[in-house]
C-alpha cells in the first residue's frame, strides 16, 4: 500500500473514493472526507458514511465549482470546511480508530483463500 506510512501521520483523509485509498485511510484509523466522481466511487462514498468514519459524500461541484467566481468559490470552500470539521470531530475519529481496531484482528488473505476452496470445493 503506498499510503501505509503517510496516512498514519494524517488527521484525516480527502479523497475521491476509490477502494484503495478508501481501504487505507480505514487500515489507518483516520476519518475520511470523500468526493466520488465515477464508478464504484460513489458506492465507497455512501459506504463511509455509513460506517461513520466520513461525512455526507461531497459533490464534484463542492470541489470544482462551475464557474470561478468569488461567490462560487467562497460556498465551495465552505463546504469543504464543514466536511473537513464534521470528520475531526470526537465522534468521527472514535469511530474510525474503532473499525481500525477491528480490522487489525482480521487475516483478510486468509479468509479469502478459504470463501474460495469452498465455492470451489477444493480439500483443505
Amino acid at each position: 500500500m503506498p499510503y501505509k506510512w503517510l496516512l498514519p501521520k494524517c488527521a484525516a483523509a480527502i479523497h475521491h473514493g476509490g477502494s484503495g485509498i478508501t481501504a487505507a485511510a480505514l487500515h489507518a484509523g483516520i476519518p475520511q472526507v470523500v468526493c466520488p466522481f465515477m464508478l464504484d466511487q460513489f458506492y465507497w462514498a455512501e459506504r463511509m458514511f455509513w460506517l461513520g468514519v466520513a461525512p455526507e459524500p461531497l459533490k464534484r461541484t463542492h470541489l470544482l465549482p462551475d464557474t470561478s467566481d468569488n461567490v462560487s468559490i467562497h460556498e465551495a470552500a465552505t463546504v469543504l470546511s464543514r466536511a473537513i470539521n464534521n470528520a475531526l470531530s470526537p465522534k468521527v475519529k472514535t469511530c474510525a480508530v474503532e473499525i481500525a481496531d477491528r480490522m487489525s484482528l482480521e487475516n483478510g488473505v486468509l479468509e479469502a483463500v478459504k470463501k474460495l476452496k469452498e465455492e470451489l470445493s477444493c480439500p483443505r
